[in-house]
């Protein structure tokens, strides 16, 4: 009766295991990544919306300049000027840190850091490609927004 009710635990366990697993990698599929973002640029609009619908973004507004989208989950927000130029911007200050992980990696090169009127300005560049890395106070809440303005 033992030996039954440990197999039965130790069954039990690997289920669970593994479908927290495969949870996970659901979840983690559906994260937007800055490899991510830094091809978004080469692909048509409709792969970009079903990319974004797929990470669980929702579509907010269509303007004659461009469209925007916002996450479901958190209020990461992304703006496309319809000309080449997006912009990331976030509150979480750990999305923006993976964000700049994965830059600071990448083929991009740092060109400094510039400060105006209390708002933080890093650059990197690659090719005739322009990063922009802001850090600024949101006016209407106080909050710290963190944007990527991919040039």
């Amino acid at each position: 009766m033992k030996k039954f009710l440990f197999l039965v635990i130790i069954t039990l366990t690997i289920i669970s295991c593994k479908e927290n697993n495969r949870s996970n990698l659901i979840t983690n599929s559906n994260k937007i990544n800055f490899k991510d973002l830094d091809s978004i640029k080469q692909k048509q609009k409709n792969e970009i919306e079903l990319y974004l619908k797929k990470c669980n973004y929702e579509f907010l507004s269509d303007q004659s300049a461009g469209f925007q989208w916002k996450s479901k989950h958190s209020e990461d927000v992304i703006q496309f000027s319809g000309k080449g130029v997006f912009v990331v911007a976030t509150y979480n200050l750990k999305t923006f840190k993976d964000y700049v992980k994965d830059l600071k990696i990448s083929d991009y090169q740092y060109l400094g850091k510039n400060l105006k009127n209390n708002v933080e300005m890093e650059t990197y560049t690659k090719n005739k490609e322009t990063i922009y890395l802001v850090t600024s106070i949101n006016p209407d809440n106080g909050k710290k927004i963190y944007s990527l303005t991919f040039l």
